[in-house]
């Protein structure tokens, strides 16, 4: 039985208020990586997105009687809508602010400074990738789904989720810049 099989057991149905803020408390983190992964790794915007996305799910949550796999799905697509929302205002209205946020990188920590450089390629990269592509990958190494549930959030066949997943991670490795053989670190 799956995680939320047991919370929906244990918890009655998403309209309860203890029971929607049982599901929050277990499934913030996941809308919260998904939704980060999937805009490029703005923090600001990801913690955004995803409040709004449990905002309209609360407002919502009397309508909602999917079953508890669907719930986690329900409230990934919700802010997933919100983020394509936000593309197209922002395609039609560019900001012109800079972010607020901008990190704060210790000038001793290399590792940290590695780290985050190769965190940003990878979000580069899937920028690049078609939005089909980058949600398939989001999906399978962000929240670290099962191709079938995949394939189930986003009605597709299991097939081609699979080789959606194949492809885009070619993609990804042909866009991202390989280490140096001789580099000692690498070894």
């Amino acid at each position: 039985m799956t995680f939320l099989a047991r919370f929906f057991e244990r918890t009655g149905p998403l309209a309860e208020p203890e029971a929607f803020a049982s599901f929050y408390a277990s499934t913030h983190l996941n809308v919260f990586r998904y939704i980060m992964a999937l805009c490029g790794g703005l923090q600001a915007e990801a913690e955004d997105i995803t409040a709004e996305a449990y905002l309209r799910a609360w407002k919502h949550r009397g309508q909602f009687d999917g079953s508890p796999a669907a719930a986690l799905g329900w409230v990934l697509t919700i802010a997933r809508r919100i983020l394509i929302d936000r593309y197209r205002r922002a395609a039609r209205a560019p900001e012109t602010d800079l972010p607020d946020d901008l990190p704060d990188v210790a000038p001793d920590a290399e590792s940290i400074l590695v780290a985050e450089e190769q965190i940003g390629q990878i979000l580069s990269a899937l920028q690049n990738l078609p939005e089909n592509a980058r949600t398939v990958i989001v999906l399978r190494y962000v929240l670290g789904w099962r191709v079938n549930q995949i394939a189930d959030h986003l009605e597709m066949p299991e097939n081609t989720v699979s080789v959606t997943l194949r492809r885009a991670l070619k993609r990804l490795q042909a866009m991202l810049p390989s280490p140096i053989e001789g580099d000692p670190d690498e070894r």
